[in-house]
């Protein structure tokens, strides 16, 4: 019975489930085009590149901190892949892996100070967060770049009519949720967010893990900038800016309802609130009302945390405190 139940879905799967089919009937109700085709895989292209840059927000929240700057870092790695490529005359790929590079290089630095130096995760991200909006105006003097065929056609090309951003995402999350999940690397970490100290006394490094957790986090977030590149096929001063609100509604959410990193999870709770907001967009209504939505499960889902907190291997623990990623023992 233990080996059929393990492939089962959890509770919590079909729980999502049958709220996208609620989502799905009462919007289509409301506005037939809703339940389209065209709008539903329009719906999949925008929640793919979500659920990969909260992944980042994620991998930072399970080693008991949070990155705050994932939305600037990103959007700084498409502007300074632009500004390779249209301002130094950069070939595509030097310049998509630079950008990249430095998004990596953003990520060290969040760390170092974190794991290194034991101050919050949530200060010095923040503080990244200035930096990065003083560097991408001082570097680009406020231009927009235009996007190289190249990586265009890599991201919006398809393949078996499904399209590359999509494949590429779901690439990402498979890769990053079996890291997590399934290797000793990804308990480590998840180890070193549940409980700092035990896992020092154990002789795990826990300095280390959080410095890799925000690599990580910075990884990501550079590739998700190319993407979003390739996607919208421009680079702006701006991109990026609303970007952290939706990953770590996301990633918050899925780590309160599935009780640890789960990478379905995250795409699930993605697809969930783009189905919201989509919807409550086709109607008409203000968009406030849309951050007025995505800020009440947000606070839902922290405030569920208070009651229902599991650690991060899915179990109730009779008390936990989150150690914000202050690793400086």
């Amino acid at each position: 019975m233990k080996a059929i139940r393990r492939f089962l879905p959890t509770a919590q799967t079909v729980s999502f489930v049958l709220l996208m089919l609620l989502c799905l009937l009462v919007f289509g109700l409301l506005k037939p085009s809703y339940a389209t085709w065209d709008n539903l895989y329009s719906m999949v292209l925008s929640a793919c590149v979500a659920a990969v840059l909260a992944a980042g927000m994620g991998v930072v929240i399970s080693a008991g901190g949070f990155d705050l700057c994932v939305g600037h870092t990103a959007g700084f790695s498409a502007l300074m892949c632009g500004f390779f490529l249209r301002t130094l005359d950069f070939d595509p790929i030097p310049a998509m892996l630079l950008a990249i590079g430095m998004a990596v290089a953003i990520g060290a630095i969040n760390g170092l100070l974190v794991s290194r130096m034991g101050i919050s995760s949530f200060i010095v991200t923040l503080g990244m967060q200035f930096v990065l909006v003083g560097a991408r105006q001082w570097i680009t003097a406020g231009n927009s770049y235009r996007v190289s065929n190249l990586i265009k056609g890599m991201v919006q090309s398809a393949f078996l009519g499904v399209s590359n951003l999509v494949w590429i995402s779901a690439a990402m999350l498979g890769v990053i949720g079996f890291v997590m999940q399934k290797t000793p690397f990804g308990r480590k970490i998840q180890f070193t967010g549940a409980n700092i100290v035990a896992t020092a006394l154990n002789g795990t490094p826990t300095r280390l893990y959080t410095f890799l957790a925000f690599l990580i986090s910075g990884a990501i977030s550079g590739v998700v900038g190319i993407l979003q590149f390739g996607k919208l096929t421009s680079a702006t001063i701006n991109m990026g800016d609303g970007w952290l609100f939706n990953a770590m509604t996301i990633a918050v959410f899925s780590s309160v309802i599935f009780g640890r990193f789960k990478a379905h999870g995250l795409a699930l709770v993605s697809f969930l609130i783009t189905m919201i907001t989509t919807g409550i967009n086709m109607q008409g209504v203000s968009s406030a009302w849309t951050n007025f939505v995505l800020g009440v499960i947000l606070l839902a889902s922290l405030f569920a945390g208070k009651f229902i907190h599991f650690d991060s291997f899915g179990k109730k623990p009779k008390r936990s405190e989150d150690n914000g990623c202050q690793a400086t023992v």
